[in-house]
This record gives C-alpha cells, sequence and structure tokens, in this order.
C-alpha cells in the first residue's frame, strides 16, 4: 500500500496528489461552507488551515489511506478532493469519501467521475477486493449505484444533522462487480 501515488486521469478530470497551492483559502472556504457540507460527515465546523493538512498527513502517516485532489484537466482548476480511507491490506478493501466544493463543480458529474476513477485505481493498482461508503446524502447514493455499487445496508438514524436524525446508507462495489465505463476513461 506504500507505492506512489500517480496522476489518475479520467475523461474530463484528473486526480493527483495534494499540492502545497491546494491549501488556500478556496479550500478553506470548502470546508467551512455549510452549503457544501450539507451532507458531510466531518464535525464539526469551523476548519483551520492547520486542520486542513492535519487529515491527509495523519492518513500518510498511518500509512491507512491518502486524499486526491480532484482537478479539471482543461483548466487546472481544483474542484474538489476524493480520498480512499481506512485502507485494510489483509482484508483488502477501502473505503471513498468525497468533496466537491468548487463553485459551479456541483451536479455537473464531477463527482461520479471521480469515485469512478479512485475505484478503479483502488482495484487496478492498489489490488483491492472491495470499495465501499457510509453516506446519507440521496445523490450519493444514485452516484455510487449508478457505478454498480450496490446497497449494503442503512444505520438508522446514525447521523445527527441540521437538526434531526438521518439514516446512513453504506454501499459497495467488488472488484468483480466493477465494469469498466468508457464515458471516463481518457
Amino acid at each position: 500500500m506504500s507505492d506512489p501515488i500517480h496522476f489518475i486521469m479520467g475523461r474530463r478530470i484528473m486526480l493527483r496528489p495534494l499540492e502545497e497551492g491546494d491549501y488556500g483559502d478556496e479550500y478553506l472556504r470548502w470546508l467551512n461552507d455549510p452549503e457544501v457540507n450539507a451532507y458531510s460527515q466531518r464535525r464539526p465546523f469551523p476548519n483551520s488551515r492547520e486542520s486542513m493538512r492535519s487529515y491527509q498527513q495523519g492518513l500518510e502517516a498511518s500509512r491507512s489511506g491518502f486524499v486526491l485532489a480532484i482537478v479539471e484537466r482543461e483548466s487546472g482548476r481544483h474542484l474538489g478532493n476524493v480520498s480512499l480511507v481506512n485502507l485494510n491490506p489483509v482484508h483488502r478493501c477501502g473505503e471513498v469519501a468525497i468533496l466537491v466544493g468548487a463553485e459551479g463543480a456541483r451536479g455537473r458529474g464531477i463527482g461520479r467521475e471521480a469515485v469512478y476513477l479512485v475505484t478503479r485505481h483502488a482495484f487496478d493498482f492498489h489490488n483491492l477486493h472491495k470499495v465501499f461508503a457510509g453516506t446519507f446524502n440521496p445523490a450519493f447514493v444514485r452516484c455510487v449505484e449508478g457505478l454498480g455499487w450496490k446497497k449494503e445496508g442503512v444505520f438508522r438514524e446514525r447521523i445527527w444533522s441540521g437538526g434531526r436524525y438521518h439514516d446512513q446508507t453504506w454501499l459497495g462495489i467488488l472488484r468483480s462487480e466493477f465494469v469498466p465505463m468508457p464515458e471516463f476513461e481518457e
């Protein structure tokens, strides 16, 4: 699991390691914007410049995952981040998390392409058997189901957000279920 992370090229985006320039005011705004984080399970707000970096540094130190920047190929603009975390080399599984924060980037299929690319990377490069995620965001559920992920269960009223409890849906995909999608390939 310690192999270097390479650029992962898609049709409209690429995934790459976070660079120093990514830790700017815009990224900090995403992390503190209630609209961007309406379905985030990351709490509490606010985040600082130090906490922006500490998450990635903690993953690297523990070798339990990584964060990649989602970058628009045409413009080079940093649109968000996708993570593969809780990597387990014995069970060969890992968890996906995503944040699309850039203004105008949500609702354009950017997240779907990013999840597809990181899932392909997990199977091809890290030799994982399974990739999974938990969410209370109905758009994320539709997104990954469109990529072939299956619902695996629901944790009833597990997430407190917006003054009430929400069910958390768990979804996953096995390596044997993964189907290449040319619309996301370079």
